[in-house]
Parts: structure tokens; sequence; C-alpha cells
């Protein structure tokens, strides 16, 4: 196959040696002519750490964390404890935190879902406006937490909730179709500090367990020694009420997961069509932050809506009004405080008139620090405001 060659002149030929056919490269900017920041409640599943107390005006409200239907060695259901030769004993919840020092203690308390269904929460829609905690028991166990040794060196710091027999019982009733296997953990009382736990997204780290110890009955006589089934949680979130908007979120473009705060940017791209055979190399969007602060590896996920955007004010709304369409999003990371986003796919689809234009959504990326806001500069910026600029090649 034949090479292809460029020239910085716009103008100039680009030969494709093996077709003939001449190609042009071409530049087009095109200005950001609307942008708005709003807010959503916060949705703070698929983070690496379940959160209890208070920090920098957040309020961590409670946690809910649903486990595994079947245990990790043998795969049994909680079924398998109506057997008339096991008794079960006894049932515990632990909780790592993600420190290994204990230099401060507070009680925490646990309830869980009896009437509940399978599904209590979802960890990627449910926050501090759409639940009811009063679906959840009274307190069903109560503890601090404790320094376990993991070796002569080494200790980890554990939640441990110890329950009797009567929450086993409820989980083995058959006449529950599909039990939710749910749990809620709160503060007992509240507190200033901020205390941080493995969730069961952290890679590496040591998800909420539930373990099942138990006994075999080998004869009338001889019982065997106790044995345990550990539950691992598949999904857990923190339920986080933010704290004011201040005027900086809502007059700069702001991304954060804490605050919900996401951003609609409108290109204008008129009437501007790729021309037949027309390949877009680049449709590179340049949000430059304003923020003075080094940030690093911090990333921003970005989807063309697939309605149109309000740009007039900031809102506040209880669910995001904007879709996504999720088959052309793009995400990137900020260097060096300026974050380019390259919307080469969706812009074919534009100049081609596959799709419509309503603007760009941009949103924290699922692996920050979820209490981390940030600004880039909008339109009222004198000189960082965004723009995009396509380039492209074609006959």
């Amino acid at each position: 196959m034949g090479a292809l060659f460029f020239s910085a002149c716009e103008e100039a030929a680009v030969p494709i040696e093996d077709s003939g056919t001449p190609m042009k490269l071409d530049t087009i900017s095109f200005p950001v002519t609307q942008t708005v920041t709003y807010q959503v409640p916060p949705e703070l599943g698929g983070t690496d750490y379940l959160y209890f107390g208070e920090n920098d005006g957040y309020k961590y409200l409670y946690n809910l964390i649903r486990f595994d239907s079947l245990n990790t060695t043998n795969l049994f259901t909680f079924d398998r404890y109506n057997d008339s030769l096991i008794v079960a004993d006894s049932i515990r919840l632990s909780m790592r935190l993600s420190v290994d020092s204990l230099d401060e203690n507070s009680e925490f308390q646990l309830r869980y879902f009896p009437d509940g269904g399978d599904s209590v929460f979802h960890e990627n829609l449910t926050h501090y406006l759409n639940f009811d905690r009063n679906t959840a028991s009274p307190v069903i166990a109560s503890a601090e937490m404790v320094t376990d040794s993991i070796d002569t060196v080494k200790t980890k710091v554990m939640l441990n909730f110890l329950m009797d027999t009567t929450i086993i019982n409820v989980m083995k009733d058959t006449s529950h179709i599909n039990f939710n296997h749910s749990f809620l953990v709160e503060l007992k009382t509240g507190s200033s500090s901020e205390f941080k736990f493995h969730s069961s997204d952290k890679t590496g780290g040591e998800a909420p367990k539930l373990t099942v110890f138990y006994r075999k009955l080998l004869s009338d006589s001889v019982v065997s020694d106790t044995s345990e089934h550990d539950f691992i949680a598949i999904q857990d979130i923190s339920i986080v009420e933010p704290p004011a908007i201040t005027l900086e979120d809502s007059s700069h473009l702001a991304v954060s997961v804490g605050k919900g705060l996401r951003s609609l940017v409108k290109v204008d791209m008129g009437g501007w069509s790729l021309p037949t055979k027309g390949i877009i190399s680049s449709a590179e969007l340049i949000y430059n932050r304003s923020q003075s602060d080094t940030l690093t590896g911090y990333s921003v996920s970005s989807y063309p809506i697939t309605g149109a955007g309000d740009y007039s004010i900031f809102k506040t709304y209880e669910s995001d009004p904007y879709s996504n369409d999720v088959d052309f999003g793009v995400s990137s990371s900020v260097v060096q405080n300026i974050l380019k986003i390259n919307y080469r796919k969706i812009s074919t689809e534009f100049g081609r008139g596959k799709k419509v234009n309503h603007g760009f959504k941009i949103l924290p990326g699922p692996n920050n620090d979820p209490f981390k806001t940030v600004l880039f500069h909008n339109l009222d910026s004198d000189d960082a405001y965004p723009v995009m600029r396509v380039i492209y090649v074609h006959p």
C-alpha cells in the first residue's frame, strides 16, 4: 500500500500512491458558543472507598453493601443452612479500614432489609435524594474498630459486626425469593472525622465480607469443629450529602463526583459538512484549567448528548436530564492543567449529517478523587476559552 504524504500548506496535494488520488489537508476551527455547568445528586458507586463521618463540608450519611448469594469456597447459597445436619451459629460482617493504624475510634451500627426484594439499591444510580433509609430494619448489631495482626510485623484495622442466628434464619428462608443480602452501615452518632474503608471496587483491596460460622453434625453425639463460609460484597456505595455550591463552581466549567457537577459545551459547527471521502484525523477540543495547583492523572469523560441542552444558567436536577450517546464516548486526562479531548468519531458523524450536534457533556472519570472539584475556563474567560480544531484530509 502506498504512503500518504501530508503538507503543511492546507491546499497542497496529498497523493496516495496506489490510487493516484490527490488529497488535501485542511484545518478548520469551530468556536464554542455556549457553556453551562449543572448539578445532579452525587453517585459514588465504583469508588475505591466507603466513607463515614464528615470532611470539607461533605456529610457521609451511610453506606449500602450487597453481598454475593454464593460463598467463595464451594458456591453454596444460604439455603445450605436449612440442612438438618448443619448448625449455623453466627454471622459476621467485616470491613477493612484504609489505614493500618487506629488513631481514633467510633461506634458503628448495622441494619438490614428483611422485607426488601433483590434490588434494594443500585450502585450507579442510588443517592441521598432517592433512597429511603427507613426501609431498613432497626439496628441489629453495633461495633467499634479493632486492630488485627497480619503477621508479627503488619497489622490491619477491621470493623466486625457480629449477628446471631436471627439474621441467618431470615436469609435462609426459602419463602423469600432472591433475598437481597444487603446491609446499611452507619456511624452511631455524628462525627466530624472521616473514616474510609475498602470497597468492593478497590483493586488489590479487601472487600467487605460476610462470614457464616457453622458446625456439622457427624453423628448423634459428634459435632465437627467450627467452619466458615465467606460471602464477598459485589456492590457497595456511600450515600453522601454534598456541601453548598460555590460561586466558583457555578461560574466555570466544573466537574466533580462528590458535588455532582457536570458541564455542557456547545460547539458551533454551522453548516460545515465533511467533503465526500473526507477523513477526520483529529477533532480536538481544548479545555484550560482555571486552577493553578498541580493536578496529576485526573481523567475526564465526555459524551455527545442526545437532545437539546439548556445552556441558560446553572441548575440543579434530581437526576441527569441529558442522555449520553454512549457509542461516541471519549476520555482524556489533564496534563499540565490542559485537557485535550478528541471528538474525531462523533465529528465525522456530524460532518456527514448522520448525527445532530446538541453539544458535549463532560464529567469526571471513574478513578479520580471523588471529592476533588476541577474547574475549567468557560466563555467568560478572556483568552483561555475552549475552542475546537478539526484536521481532515479530502480529495
